[in-house]
């Protein structure tokens, strides 16, 4: 589960900014209607181009490929990334409203000349003896769709007034034209008080201009520092002292400091925030269980203010909820000692989640205080631990987004080489740490990976409920399903090498901006694997107990014949008939969301930034990475569990170490694969890539034994 912060602050633009480009776009006297004067609207496109051209919107790429077209330039394509919202209603005419309170019998006048029906004709002359001038297609009903927030208007500046005397002539020369933008739909008013400066308007109204007279305000240029010094006002009388300066002045005596003041002026009043009324953050909110303080779901019912820990001499205050998953509630709280602000996770009182809530906190426990005291490896902090209404609550320090909102964020396009060598860096420290400690995530996927802070490229793991010993490995059914390992499909033991594969998906996730293996079951997800990294070691087959439910073995005349591949042996994958006819299930296709199937193809052609396009050396240096990191890739997604690399031989590929890439190279300690006998070469994958474990030269079988599943 994800420990969310809704954090909007924006990251100083410096070069470690994870949002720098880098790394990551008239009157009734008037003439006759062929004399009038239009108001012309220049609207000015998104796009750059003027109107009537053809406009090339922002391309975003398309997730799902349709093979048949084959002449699109594929690392090109994108759909517009601009999201044109719903055209709004014009807003009220705040010049109409005036005036009618100002001159009720000439807007009496206007409502009554006002007819039922606007055809164009009456509309353009009703435009006109209402008092002000209305261009003819500010409300042509046919242009609802033009949006008023592009629109540059230029309105005339000498318009006519409707306080002067009949008979009075109009000038009937063509006005100047004011480049200036009004953001407002309606043109100005020509009421006889919008002439008049803000004071005066309102004196007008009050009748009080012939007897008091107005003194506004002038610039004046500064010449030196004396002509800084301010003109000191004489204090009002009746204000009470303050604290911090001499006075309070009336605004802040009946904002911020208005409990004070109905307490000076009521010796009855009396205020407490507890009786304020509470919002509710938990769904459903109706009582069900747990004398009224849970939902039908096992869940506390929070609210906004309430406070947790109360039972046991601790005091957190509920400021609004982060997230809500199978386990329960994250809501962001602050210490009312510390005032701190942390996050919360409210657990559900069954005994299931409570059980799994209690290794999580241990887990934490023991990384805090044992294995990671100074907190150098990016794992989630505990602060405290208790129980509340039957509730297990863990505190944690409060993070910010996660990967998944920060690939959201980007329009699920694919970041830069050098922002996720930066992450992948920081996970395989974090995955050096808990294979050394034996510890086995168990969910590792970009939900549970949160940024520290939104503007520096600094992350910590999160969610240890699934997370065991690797000596003690207790659930069979684990990992999300598109990060989940090939041994955990097929049912074979497992050890800290699923947490590699799942880094793995992760990665190709962060460069592709869509997960690679996005299965809809596990047998779609088993079929993308072998679709696209073939299939896994015989060995690995044969000891799955769920290999039957997903392959089939093949006779003797389909080897024979060289029907199957040469790595498949002695399976093969069934089809999508066979498996819905055999469990009665209703698999579909697998969508195509990459034009290729190989890894190597999916990395290199997928599409490079335009920033770049142009630009020879940096294409050439993109594709030079791409390659890196597809050996990178290879490696730490071998379907062997027992060849895949550790996390210590990972941080030393030149991809994380920004050595140079001469397109091979091997872990320190091992050989190549291609030298190992045709015997230990039988049942094993071959594919490039695949670099034989040091530990593994004494033979697998032994290595093999020593996983194990159960408790001991």
């Amino acid at each position: 589960m994800e420990l969310q912060a809704n954090c909007n602050e924006k990251g100083e633009k410096n070069d470690e900014n994870i949002w720098n480009p880098l790394f990551m776009s008239a009157d009734g006297n008037l003439q006759p209607q062929q004399q009038q004067q239009h108001v012309n609207f220049n609207f000015v496109n998104p796009w750059g181009v003027k109107n009537g051209e053809n406009s090339n919107v922002p391309e975003e790429q398309e997730l799902l490929i349709n093979n048949g077209d084959e002449n699109v330039d594929y690392r090109a394509r994108r759909k517009s990334s601009l999201v044109v919202p719903p055209a709004r209603a014009p807003g009220p005419n705040p010049f109409e409203y005036d005036d009618a309170k100002a001159y009720p019998n000439v807007h009496g006048q206007r409502q009554s000349q006002r007819p039922m029906f606007f055809p164009q004709q009456q509309l353009q002359q009703q435009s006109f003896n209402s008092g002000r001038f209305v261009p003819p297609g500010v409300f042509n009903p046919q242009d609802a769709q033009r949006r008023q927030s592009v629109a540059v208007v230029h309105y005339p500046q000498n318009l006519p007034n409707i306080s002067n005397a009949p008979g009075v002539s109009t000038p009937t020369t063509a006005p100047m034209v004011s480049p200036y933008r009004r953001l407002s739909a309606y043109p100005p008013s020509t009421s006889p008080t919008t002439s008049l400066q803000p004071p005066y308007k309102q004196l007008r109204r009050d009748g009080a201009v012939a007897t008091q007279q107005m003194v506004i305000p002038q610039m004046q240029k500064c010449t030196s520092r004396n002509d800084l010094a301010p003109t000191i006002n004489p204090t009002p009388k009746f204000r009470r002292a303050s604290l911090n300066s001499k006075t309070i002045s009336p605004l802040i005596a009946l904002t911020k400091s208005l409990i004070t003041t109905y307490s000076l002026c009521s010796h009855d009043f009396s205020y407490q925030t507890s009786k304020n009324p509470k919002r509710v953050l938990t769904k459903p909110s109706e009582p069900k269980c747990n004398n009224g303080y849970d939902n039908i779901n096992s869940d506390y019912i929070l609210y906004v203010n309430d406070v947790l820990g109360t039972e046991q001499n601790r005091k957190y205050l509920v400021l609004d909820i982060l997230g809500q998953g199978t386990f329960g509630q994250v809501v962001k709280c602050q210490n009312v000692l510390t005032k701190e602000i942390l996050a919360v996770k409210v657990v559900k009182s069954r005994t299931e989640y409570l059980n799994q809530s209690i290794t999580e906190a241990k887990i934490l426990e023991l990384l805090n205080t044992k294995v990671d005291p100074r907190n150098e490896h990016h794992f989630l902090r505990l602060h405290d631990t208790f129980i509340h209404k039957n509730h297990l609550c863990l505190v944690f320090e409060l993070l910010s987004n996660n990967l998944y909102e920060l690939l959201k964020q980007n329009q699920f396009h694919g970041l830069t080489i050098h922002l996720i060598r930066s992450f992948a860096t920081q996970l395989l420290d974090s995955l050096c740490v808990l294979k050394d400690a034996k510890l086995v995530h168990c969910d590792l996927k970009p939900e549970n990976i949160l940024l520290c802070s939104p503007d520096k490229p600094e992350l910590k793991i999160v969610d240890f409920g699934s997370s065991c010993e690797e000596r003690r490995t207790i659930y069979t059914y684990i990992q999300s399903r598109f990060y989940r390992a090939p041994e955990v499909i097929l049912g074979i033991p497992y050890s800290t090498s699923i947490d590699i594969w799942s880094l793995g998906c992760i990665v190709a996730e962060l460069f592709l901006g869509i997960p690679i293996f996005p299965g809809s079951s596990e047998f779609n997800q088993l079929t993308r694997i072998i679709n696209c990294l073939g299939y896994p070691p015989t060995w690995m087959m044969d000891m799955g107990k769920n290999t039957t439910k997903f392959l089939r073995k093949c006779d003797g005349n389909e080897i024979n014949n060289g029907n199957i591949d040469k790595e498949s042996r002695k399976y093969k994958l069934k089809t999508v008939e066979e498996y819905n006819e055999e469990y009665g299930a209703q698999e579909q296709p697998s969508k195509q969301y990459f034009k290729w199937d190989s890894l190597p193809d999916i990395i290199s052609h997928y599409r490079i930034s335009k920033k770049i396009k142009n630009n020879s050396v940096l294409v050439d240096q993109e594709m030079q990475d791409r390659r890196c990191l597809t050996h990178f890739l290879q490696g730490i997604l071998n379907l062997n569990p027992l060849e895949r690399w550790t996390p210590q031989q990972a941080s030393m590929h030149p991809f994380i170490t920004q050595q140079i890439f001469t397109g091979e190279w091997y872990p320190p300690g091992s050989f190549q694969s291609t030298s190992m006998t045709a015997s230990s070469l039988s049942g094993m994958n071959t594919r490039p890539g695949n670099i034989r474990h040091p530990s593994l030269q004494d033979g697998a079988t032994r290595e093999f034994n020593k996983l194990r599943i159960g408790e001991d």
